[in-house]
């Protein structure tokens, strides 16, 4: 360790509460906001930042189905034997669906939206935990496509939830259709993934940059999510000064949560370290430093010098005025 390193005098952790609604909202969503500080944080030139979550108080008040989830929707296609096609969409309501919930709700929209009096099943298969498809009914009906894979709303249906893969399937009077993956209600909500700006390089992205800290969400709907990181990761940040902060809470499909209006809490914390690849020279760091050990040494030497120099100086004087 050198002069330098050993001349550094670490500086108090500062601790940053977030309250989103204090923040202002970049999105229409409210789980991306920033957050402006009340003063600028600054580093010395001998020091590195660092920054962490400590603490969250995050409200299980999202859905995870909704518009914001990107997961709302159904593409429909119904064929007559005669060759007739009738193609429509569905959005389902917003809400924290159990699988039979679900299920009956696309049923409901389905037939009180077909204009060819079609019926259906779809059903759980609780030995596989599978979705079974099934057209009931109709006069001359000869089959039901929904179309995960060419569908307008491909990239916003429920097929995941539903466990199918993006690719469109069919089902008839006599043929079923059952998904290729089992249910998944959670959708990318089984996790909040928390960015910010000061870690990575854009977190607008839909990458993984920036990111912060991964909360599993283990709680059921409306709970309160508590996270305490008794042994957070230290992310070491490239600036030097912090005046704003930006936050984005995520799913793992990267989808800004929508909290509905309820606000959560995130506590940081910001800490100073030592900078090894500071160019600061001792002599710069003894004047930064003013308060060390060193420097209140230095700063008596100096004052002691002084008034020897002086007494040295009245005593010539003295030898003068006797001559």
């Amino acid at each position: 360790m050198n002069n330098i390193q050993n001349n550094y005098v670490q500086r108090q952790p500062i601790e940053i509460i977030l309250n989103s609604k204090q923040g202002t909202n970049i999105s229409l969503l409210d789980g991306h906001k920033f957050y402006d500080l009340e003063s600028e944080i600054v580093a010395r030139k001998d020091e590195q930042i660092l920054f962490y979550l400590k603490k969250c108080f995050i409200p299980f008040s999202f859905y995870t189905l909704s518009e914001s989830q990107k997961n709302n929707k159904l593409d429909i296609k119904e064929t007559q034997q005669n060759g007739t096609t009738n193609t429509y969409s569905v959005t389902i309501p917003s809400g924290n669906y159990n699988i039979n919930e679900l299920l009956s709700e696309i049923i409901n929209l389905l037939e009180s939206t077909t204009t060819f009096g079609y019926k259906y099943s779809i059903s759980f298969i609780k030995t596989t935990a599978k979705v079974r498809l099934l057209l009931l009914s109709g006069t001359t009906a000869l089959k039901t496509e929904i179309l995960f894979g060419t569908g307008v709303n491909k990239s916003n249906s429920c097929r995941r939830l539903l466990g199918f893969n993006e690719t469109d399937i069919e089902f008839t009077l006599s043929s079923t259709s059952i998904s290729n993956n089992i249910v998944d209600l959670s959708d990318g909500l089984d996790s909040i993934h928390i960015k910010s700006n000061l870690v990575g390089d854009n977190i607008r992205s839909t990458n993984d940059s920036g990111e912060l800290l991964l909360i599993p969400v283990n709680l059921s709907p409306f709970s309160i999510l508590y996270f305490d990181d008794l042994t957070p990761f230290k992310h070491k940040i490239t600036q030097s000064a912090i005046k704003q902060i930006e936050m984005r809470l995520a799913d793992s499909n990267s989808n800004v949560i929508d909290f509905n209006g309820i606000p959560y809490t995130l506590i940081c914390q910001i800490e100073f370290i030592y900078n090894p690849n500071s160019t600061l020279t001792f002599q710069n760091r003894n004047l930064q430093n003013i308060e060390t050990k060193e420097s209140r040494l230095n700063m008596f030497n100096n004052i002691m010098n002084n008034l020897q120099n002086d007494n040295v100086d009245l005593n010539e004087k003295q030898k003068s005025e006797k001559k």
